[in-house]
């Protein structure tokens, strides 16, 4: 009974190599599909996203091979296997049970800690149950897996602070201003940073939204996502005048609010705090902005130093989180032991049953004149003799988890009682 895992992420591929490799959804299944019919015997999950495509294999008959696997992944994706086998890691056992724990908690992902591959494995894992490509030893692995993530995410805080711009953006305005929900927001320009960032101050509450663009079209399609107004460009100074929030990401060579728009819209607003994010490179905020009475800039510079302090601070997290991993991996690699030599236990004991049935029915047949007391007295002798006998037997395999010498031995028990059996000695 063993376990392979054979896979590339963003580490060990570029991008150009990963999407070769990649599987749809209907791909997945495909391929699922394929490889249950090559190698029936044998358990397999894909997983497949934009960082990453592994491969999880349970097999108890040594096939499929790793190699076996690589030539799979080849054929499914109909690609040469030099194209990417020098890109591949592979796993085997303990490791790739190390390997798939550590993904299911974000401790392998680009962003560590982040929350989102939990899923991915989870629809993975629900692929291959659809396809029945899973069984008894990777449905016990994919949930130990999702009880890992779980518990490493509750018990330490590799993923309580943002480490993106917009998320850490949001956070700052709720340490400006606690309550959002009250908040006017002014949103200069509406790429895909704007739209981000909307998306996580809807999330924190925030719902009264004013779009300004270039491009009225633009504007109208931010402002319906987010439930709020558009207005023309030309009144970006009136709507300054209004709001609490102000989020900038216009691609312009200059800035666009200068510290005499900021000053003018600060006396109309009675200098309360205005908050001001500034999402362009080159800025659109006039580096004399920050120096207004009442008013918060963070640049693109400034958000990246909170990233990289909270980055690592979720990276100085790990330790503690590779050891809750090492309590895991101890758990789940006793279950698999015991699992390896339930068979063989079972076995021993039915060797021992059908050889104690046998020897009781001689003593009976030689011992006609026994009463029934009599008779009842040494079947139950012959059953304490076989608890005494297996019990010590069947920890100690337990406590050996099949090694090669364990399990010759249990042959060799099992060939004994079978020429016992039938000779009657």
């Amino acid at each position: 009974m063993s376990i392979l895992l054979v896979g590339m992420n963003h580490r060990s591929a570029p991008i150009e190599v990963r999407e070769q490799l990649a599987f749809s959804r209907e791909g997945v299944a495909t391929a699922l599909m394929l490889f249950h019919n090559r190698f029936p015997q044998s358990e397999a999950a894909i997983l497949s996203t934009c960082n990453r495509v592994e491969m999880i294999v349970a097999t108890e008959t040594g096939s499929p091979t790793a190699d076996d696997i690589v030539s799979f992944l080849a054929q499914a994706r109909d690609i040469p296997v030099n194209n990417f086998r020098h890109y591949l890691y592979q796993f085997t056992d303990e490791q790739a049970v190390r390997h798939l724990f550590r993904v299911a908690s974000g401790l392998d992902s680009m962003v560590v800690g982040e929350y989102q591959i939990i899923h991915q494995l989870k629809t993975a894992y629900a692929q291959a149950g659809e396809q029945g490509s899973t069984g008894r030893l990777l449905n016990r692995l994919f949930h130990h897996a999702f009880s890992v993530a779980k518990r490493i995410h509750s018990e330490t805080d590799i993923a309580t602070r943002k480490v993106s711009i917009p998320s850490v953006a949001v956070d700052v305005a709720q340490n400006i201003f606690t309550d959002l929900a009250d908040k006017r927001v002014l949103v200069v320009g509406a790429g895909d940073m704007a739209q981000l960032l909307c998306q996580h101050l809807r999330s924190a509450d925030v719902r009264q939204f004013t779009i300004t663009s270039r491009t009225l079209a633009n504007a109208r399609a931010l402002a319906d996502a987010c439930d709020g107004a558009c207005v023309p460009y030309e009144r970006m100074d009136e709507e300054l005048a209004r709001a609490d929030l102000v989020i900038t990401a216009v691609s312009c060579p200059k800035a666009i609010i200068t510290a005499d728009r900021v000053r003018l819209a600060q006396k109309l607003r009675h200098n309360q705090p205005l908050f001001m994010i500034d999402l362009a490179v080159p800025r659109n905020i006039d580096a004399g902005v920050e120096k207004l009475n009442g008013v918060y800039v963070y640049d693109v510079d400034a958000l990246g130093r909170i990233v990289a302090d909270n980055q690592q601070y979720r990276i100085n997290q790990m330790p503690l989180c590779e050891k809750i991993l090492d309590h895991e991996i101890d758990g789940f690699e006793q279950w698999l032991g015991e699992s390896r030599v339930r068979p063989l236990i079972e076995q021993i004991y039915s060797d021992a049953h059908r050889l104690r049935d046998a020897e009781v029915a001689r003593t009976l047949a030689a011992c006609p004149d026994l009463t029934d007391a009599q008779r009842q007295a040494v079947e139950q002798l012959a059953d304490r003799l076989i608890g005494k006998f297996m019990h010590p037997c069947a920890t100690t395999l337990r406590q050996c988890q099949l090694s090669r010498p364990t399990a010759m031995l249990v042959e060799a028990l099992h060939e004994v009682t079978e020429r016992a059996i039938s000779t009657g000695k």
